[in-house]
């Protein structure tokens, strides 16, 4: 079975910058942040995840991927060899492959709303999903792939106490460089559910939500 794995929920975000706003030709001040909610579902068939964020240069996005399906112990019987039949097969022996389908999409217009404390988050917008059915033991990685237009629904409710964070940081050489930064943001553990048209309807086993904001200054 595919391992998903959970990343941190401050660090989904490429953060956007706002400015500089120079004082003078050796002085840089930049600022950015952003919002994201993050689930993942499984189950003995169905594992997936969706990712979304919303930068305060660039707007909101998302990314989502599902299986749906069982990793299965490949056949090793290789053809008979006075047939000379060529096969696409995987003949190594003890390796494993996927077989059943699997379904991505990625986009770059997609609202995001969070409660001013977390309490529950909102993402919605168009988003083209591939889908490709796939027997990695036969060869077949789903190269051909269907797509769709389908509405993204994401919804989340807080499942635990509101946590912050802030981080600062200093580097200086002194009458050459200066320069601090400060990096800070809340987070909360949430539970709630996902769909994207008729592809995908899941629960979340585990999700966030989070804002973050930096800004960074240097003189030098």
């Amino acid at each position: 079975m595919r391992k998903l794995m959970v990343l941190p929920l401050a660090g989904l975000l490429a953060l956007g910058v706002v400015g500089p706003v120079a004082a003078s030709p050796n002085v840089s001040n930049t600022s950015g942040g952003g919002d994201s909610i993050y689930g993942e579902w499984s189950s003995d068939t169905v594992n997936g995840y969706v990712s979304i964020g919303k930068d305060t240069a660039y707007g909101g996005s998302a990314e989502i991927y599902q299986e749906s399906g069982t990793w299965v112990e490949c056949d090793t019987g290789a053809p008979d060899p006075d047939k000379g039949t060529p096969t696409t097969q995987d003949t190594t022996g003890g390796d494993y492959g996927f077989v059943g389908t699997r379904t991505w999409g990625t986009s770059d217009g997609i609202t995001l709303t969070l409660s001013r404390r977390l309490d529950s988050g909102h993402a919605t917008g168009s988003i083209e999903l591939f889908s490709a059915t796939v027997d990695e033991c036969a060869g077949d990685y789903g190269d051909e792939a269907v797509s769709e237009v389908v509405t993204l629904d994401v919804s989340v409710t807080a499942a635990s106490p509101l946590a912050s964070f802030r981080e600062q940081s200093s580097y200086k050489i002194p009458s050459v460089f200066n320069g601090h930064d400060t990096y800070r943001g809340k987070e909360r553990a949430a539970t709630g559910t996902v769909v994207a048209g008729s592809w995908i309807d899941a629960t979340f086993i585990s999700a966030g939500m989070s804002v973050v904001t930096w800004s960074d200054h240097s003189n030098g």
